[in-house]
């Protein structure tokens, strides 16, 4: 088979699955912004195992193989945007980096709606403030490095680390 039949075919392969997992999640219904978000980060773990042989582990360092695969698909959505769900797939991996700072911040919690990213923006609330790590994954595959995630994430980390009153630790 030819090379660029198989790719072809994984494209293919790859659209119809999370169209497939859109139409199952429009029929699903989730009690909290938590659940729905935990269940879509689970999506991105499977999709980061089969499709691109990395295993995630929601620790913090994990979010740079999700920078990795973000680069990945932006070269591919470059070469045919039809080709990448840049909505769906930015969904699933910023619940992903979102259930990373969930599980290592204290007091981090999802939020369904926000004032600011409006209905269905899924905001991460933590130490420093409301993230919205879904936009941040899709704006990575529209956009390439420039929106390069693990750097957003580590500002807003270290900003969330540096003493209040401006001296040093």
């Amino acid at each position: 088979m030819k090379t660029s039949t198989l790719v072809a075919l994984v494209v293919v392969i790859l659209v119809l699955g999370f169209y497939l997992r859109a139409k199952y999640e429009k029929t699903r219904q989730f009690k909290t912004a938590g659940e729905f978000t935990q269940w879509l980060a689970t999506e991105a773990v499977k999709d980061a195992q089969e499709n691109n042989h990395v295993s995630l582990d929601y620790t913090p360092e994990s979010i740079q193989k999700v920078e990795q695969i973000l680069g990945d698909l932006h070269d591919r959505y470059v070469k045919n945007h039809a080709s990448i769900s840049a909505n769906g797939l930015g969904s699933a991996y910023g619940a992903y980096i979102g259930e990373v700072i969930r599980r290592s911040e204290p007091g981090a919690k999802w939020e369904r709606d926000d004032p600011v990213g409006g209905e269905k923006s899924y905001p991460i609330i933590w130490g420093c403030g409301r993230s919205y790590p879904m936009a941040w994954c899709y704006h990575r595959i529209v956009n390439g490095p420039e929106d390069n995630v693990w750097v957003k994430y580590r500002v807003l980390k270290q900003k969330r680390d540096e003493p209040k009153n401006g001296s040093p630790n």
